[in-house]
């Protein structure tokens, strides 16, 4: 083994030994290298590596991700960060499966994400779904088809929108192991008459739509919500009623001003994780101390929605 400076040669026992130990103060780290290591027993704790302190040249390693204002027609652009490290993590989002997600086990059955465990049934007060198809057996997405959206942006909300709205899919997508694709920004506005499938869209469904919306735009925004959404179901015969598809309004300007902010993230991430729970077919339930409550309720997901998610991930696959 080459050490700084030379080489080790033999006659120097002693001297190896005290070398290995200063260089490599974890036993097991001296084991790979045929010195002698005392057996690490129970009361013994190696050390951790965050709290080792060293002058050697090969020991200490910092890395510092840099995020650089950017000059863009003409005016600094400094990018979202959140966004930007999801960016240089995961790649772009637009070619990503379950964006943002966090990697599961290999699915079974034609399922693109692993279905969660299954939490403990909480209180029937904690949960409700927009339509069962049994008496414990809701209406659901097919779990063997990603479920692609699209975001309307007309207020220029901007990379902040998007990235929010990914962190809640992403959320969204851990709780009920469905899989989501976003398809990029559509000029489509949001209409109560919306169709099951648009010609400016190629696939068989018209994606999930998101929009950036305001009392104009969408008239219960503002006095009623701040936001809206909902599934729509197959049209086709089949011998089980299935989601297809859906849509989202957001109210822009109640919203989008808290983006950014501390703690305000946090804020408009429900919101969104809350319509996308009615998108996939999750209801108000009775208890106000729920995310999927009508009004107060909390700001992550609670028992009986994490409960009610997982079953809407748990649907059968539709070939």
């Amino acid at each position: 083994m080459l050490m700084p400076g030379g080489s080790r040669e033999g006659g120097d026992d002693a001297e190896w030994e005290r070398l290995v130990a200063t260089t490599w103060p974890d036993p097991s780290e001296r084991a790979v290298l045929g010195a002698s290591a005392p057996p690490v027993t129970r009361r013994e704790r190696r050390p951790d590596r965050r709290d080792r302190r060293s002058s050697g040249s090969l020991r200490t390693l910092w890395v510092t991700l840099v995020v650089v204002p950017l000059l863009v027609g003409g005016r600094i652009v400094a990018p979202h960060v959140s966004g930007w490290v999801d960016y240089l993590v995961n790649g772009d989002p637009t070619f990503r499966v379950g964006q943002g997600a966090t990697p599961g086990a290999v699915p079974l059955g034609g399922r693109l994400r692993a279905a969660p465990p299954l939490p403990e049934q909480p209180s029937p007060d904690d949960y409700a779904y927009m339509d069962v198809a049994g008496p414990a057996d809701p209406v659901a997405f097919d779990p063997c088809h990603a479920i692609h959206y699209v975001i309307h942006d007309p207020h220029g909300v901007g990379d902040a929108g998007r990235d929010i709205i990914a962190e809640a899919v992403a959320e969204v997508s851990d709780a009920t192991g469905l899989a989501f694709v976003f398809d990029g920004y559509t000029d489509e506005k949001p209409s109560r008459s919306r169709g099951l499938r648009m010609p400016q869209y190629p696939r068989t469904w018209a994606p999930v739509l998101i929009a950036w919306s305001d009392s104009t735009e969408t008239p219960r925004l503002g006095k009623e919500a701040i936001g809206l959404g909902g599934p729509r179901a197959s049209d086709r015969p089949a011998s089980r009623r299935t989601w297809v598809t859906g849509a989202i309004e957001l109210d822009t300007p109640a919203l989008a001003r808290y983006l950014n902010r501390w703690g305000g993230d946090d804020y408009v991430r429900s919101v969104v994780v809350h319509e996308l729970g009615h998108v996939l077919g999750a209801n108000h339930p009775t208890s106000g101390d729920q995310l999927m409550s009508a009004s107060g309720g909390t700001d992550s997901l609670q028992d009986g929605d994490r409960y009610a998610f997982a079953k809407l991930g748990r649907g059968p696959c539709l070939r």
